[in-house]
């Protein structure tokens, strides 16, 4: 089974399998379907006999069949032109559904997911990608393709939080290729394959895949991503014991992202200076008085001093910014700092949301 979760209805569009609705008559009520007007059953109420306008042909159910209501609600659908007698007027009374009224009552599934494929198909589309079909039951692209055709507008993102053999990327790349969308995705997965067969798949619909049996797989389906792995965690009561200490620059990632919301490559934020300067942007210089050692971080050597604070301050100033600094303590008051325009933030106990 597959169920389809939405906090907002409104928001979830109708799939093209749905065409089938249209409005021959102008109804100002919009597009609908003709559905049978015929229930199993022999009720007696509901057994009546039915008057074609256009033809004076009279109608009775069908054999084991009964009228869908009575007589009285005949008319009333009638009179509200809600009866049609098939599509050149000659037939069998049968019902207009409304596809604003379907929506609102919610609409039948399995004509979503018909076409879609099955795990089947899946696997033997992953096999054309990676050669191999080790990954148990992948599900088929075309059903996330048909997802994200339901959920998503163009600019959306979709994320995936256990992307399994990345089917979901395949599919927001495909729909992009497809209707010149600019959707992204965000996949996680946790498992030893996420490498060797999650990013692998991304990458390979991307770049083209020689031999599939699609043409827009052969040539690639275009667009880009970022495959990243989690470090260790950073964990503060191990900080204050000595028992883990993270390096310098995956502490001072972690600190920008938590400070901006910013997320830098830990390899890109080496101390720039002796001050310990590891990056800056438009409104604030970043710095970290850190090493990983507890010697360091209980000695003097990382407490901020007034000669460090003086040049810090000196040089946002200077490029009209402000600064923050982190460091495991400081030989300064906050007042002196501020007048400095530094707002300073104890490591490991505080990080500072600066804007």
């Amino acid at each position: 089974d597959f169920t389809v979760f939405s906090r907002n209805r409104s928001s979830f569009k109708l799939p093209a399998i749905l065409d089938g609705f249209d409005n021959p008559d102008n109804d100002p009520r919009g597009a609908w379907k003709a559905d049978p007007f015929e229930a199993g059953g022999e009720r007696p109420n509901q057994m009546y006999p039915i008057k074609n306008p256009n033809t004076g042909e009279v109608f009775y159910p069908r054999a084991g069949n009964c009228w869908k209501n009575d007589a009285v609600r005949f008319e009333d659908l009638l009179a509200d032109n809600r009866i049609v007698f098939g599509r050149n007027g000659r037939s069998r009374p049968q019902r207009k559904r409304f596809l604003s009224e379907a929506a609102e009552r919610g609409l039948t599934p399995n004509t979503w997911w018909d076409d879609v494929g099955t795990t089947t198909n899946g696997t033997n589309l992953l096999k054309q990608i990676l050669g191999t079909g080790t990954f148990s039951n992948p599900k088929p692209m075309t059903m996330l393709y048909r997802v994200v055709q339901l959920a998503t507008e163009q600019d959306s993102i979709v994320l995936d939080s256990f992307a399994g053999s990345g089917t979901t990327a395949h599919a927001v790349l495909s729909l992009n290729k497809a209707d010149g969308g600019n959707r992204k995705f965000i996949l996680v997965e946790c498992e030893d394959y996420a490498d060797t067969i999650t990013a692998e798949r991304v990458r390979r619909v991307i770049n083209g895949v020689p031999g599939a049996r699609d043409q827009s797989l052969q040539e690639g389906l275009g667009g880009s991503f970022t495959y990243c792995t989690l470090g260790e965690p950073i964990d503060d009561e191990g900080m204050l014991t000595g028992e883990s200490l993270p390096g310098y620059t995956q502490l001072a990632a972690y600190l920008l992202h938590t400070a901006t919301g910013v997320s830098v490559g830990a390899g890109e934020l080496e101390p720039q200076d002796a001050d310990g300067l590891f990056y800056g942007d438009g409104r604030a210089n970043y710095y970290l008085l850190y090493q990983p050692s507890i010697e360091y971080l209980q000695s003097g050597a990382g407490m901020l001093s007034a000669g460090q604070a003086q040049r810090i301050g000196y040089a946002a100033r200077q490029g009209g910014k402000k600064a923050i600094v982190f460091g495991a303590g400081k030989y300064i008051g906050q007042r002196e700092l501020t007048a400095m325009g530094i707002t300073f933030c104890q490591i490991p106990y505080e990080t500072h949301r600066a804007w």
